[in-house]
């Protein structure tokens, strides 16, 4: 990373980790996002996922330029396996520094400042639909009119995608501040001149398209409200993931979670942390009187019937997750436990070559806003 990029890619990370938490958006390693200045583009790197992407990996500078004259040169043409094979040449070429540029890359070129690519259930849910034309047509009539919002016909991800786009706004950057293309049987490309302005479009439009299915994903968006609750305590930039792990669910039906609270092994202990927190009334409270009694942000959260995660990613928070399960079945059938004594806990909180095994590990200590 060069010095002076350094405030971009956090910007990135912020606006990856926001949409990169949430189930409802994202699945696994898919979408992509990008922020470009003075005609350079930062954008995801292939491979990576959007919860991934940090200050030090998961990113890829590009020449913006070069990628805008190649959709320029190929507006008309039929985009044939030869073609295809020659704007991965482009990408290539096209690298700054940084992994391999997703292959949408070419598809945010001509769009605002800030834009993401992702693949919420409940538009995937209407776009497959043989209609799905004329649905997205119903639901988002007023912003069809204005040009906010764009149907794109199925096209192969990559250049044959990004054509389309291109000439859909005839080779010119959005007028609009905020607009979004619909890809049938794909997801959606969102682009806004402001991450604010970004994340508060996708989120309406998110929202129209579930109110038409009647579908209520409130336990993904959850995860958002959790972690802006625990930036306001002085945890940043933290991921939660929302568990939909069914025996993880079941044993929480037969168990007080606060009986179930005290580690039984080290891995207990360094994964999901002293104590669990459980909150069904005024969560900043809970999460204020937790951080008062343990010193730090709890790793397992328990909201009414829900259980959450908490971690510096999505992919560490699924780590919580397993431990935590093997947690509950430790803690599976009638005979007494023996949980780790004081100094036990004492010892391993203190034992850094401990900590350092565990892949991912992090201690948070010293990363609190000040």
């Amino acid at each position: 990373m060069v010095k002076k990029d350094k405030n971009i890619i956090i910007n990135l990370a912020k606006l990856s980790k926001y949409f990169g938490q949430r189930y409802d958006l994202i699945q696994a390693a898919g979408g992509n996002s990008s922020i470009k200045v003075d005609k350079k583009m930062f954008i995801k790197s292939s491979g990576y996922s959007l919860a991934e992407l940090s200050i030090s990996n998961g990113y890829s500078k590009v020449d913006n330029q070069i990628l805008v004259d190649y959709l320029s040169k190929v507006k008309n043409k039929e985009i044939t396996r030869n073609e295809e094979d020659k704007s991965f040449k482009i990408l290539k070429n096209s690298l700054i520094y940084g992994g391999n540029p997703s292959i949408e890359t070419l598809a945010h070129s001509i769009l605002k400042k800030y834009t993401i690519h992702l693949h919420p259930i409940a538009f995937n849910m209407i776009t497959v639909q043989k209609n799905s034309n004329l649905k997205i047509n119903k639901i988002f009539k007023r912003e069809i009119e204005s040009n906010q919002i764009y149907y794109i016909k199925y096209k192969t991800p990559g250049v044959a995608l990004a054509k389309e786009i291109f000439n859909k706004l005839k080779g010119k950057p959005p007028k609009n501040n905020e607009c979004c293309f619909i890809l049938e049987n794909h997801g959606i490309i969102a682009s806004a001149t402001s991450i604010n302005k970004l994340i508060s479009f996708t989120e309406l439009i998110t929202e129209k398209a579930e109110k038409s299915l009647n579908v209520n994903f409130e336990h993904y968006k959850k995860t958002t409200k959790i972690s802006t609750e625990l930036r306001l305590v002085g945890y940043k930039n933290m991921s939660v993931l929302c568990s939909e792990d069914l025996i993880i669910n079941n044993f929480l039906k037969k168990f007080n979670i606060s009986k179930i609270n005290e580690p039984l092994n080290p891995d207990s202990l360094l994964y999901c942390g002293l104590g669990l927190m459980s909150s069904s009334g005024n969560f900043k409270r809970s999460l204020i009187k937790y951080k008062y009694k343990y010193r730090n942000y709890p790793r397992v959260i328990k909201i009414k019937d829900r259980i959450y995660f908490v971690a510096e990613n999505i992919l560490k928070a699924k780590e919580i997750e397993d431990v935590f399960k093997s947690h509950l079945y430790l803690y599976s059938g009638r005979i007494e436990k023996r949980s780790l004594s004081k100094d036990d806990i004492k010892r391993l909180e203190s034992y850094n070559p401990q900590k350092n095994r565990l892949r991912f590990w992090f201690d948070y200590e010293g990363k609190k806003e000040k």
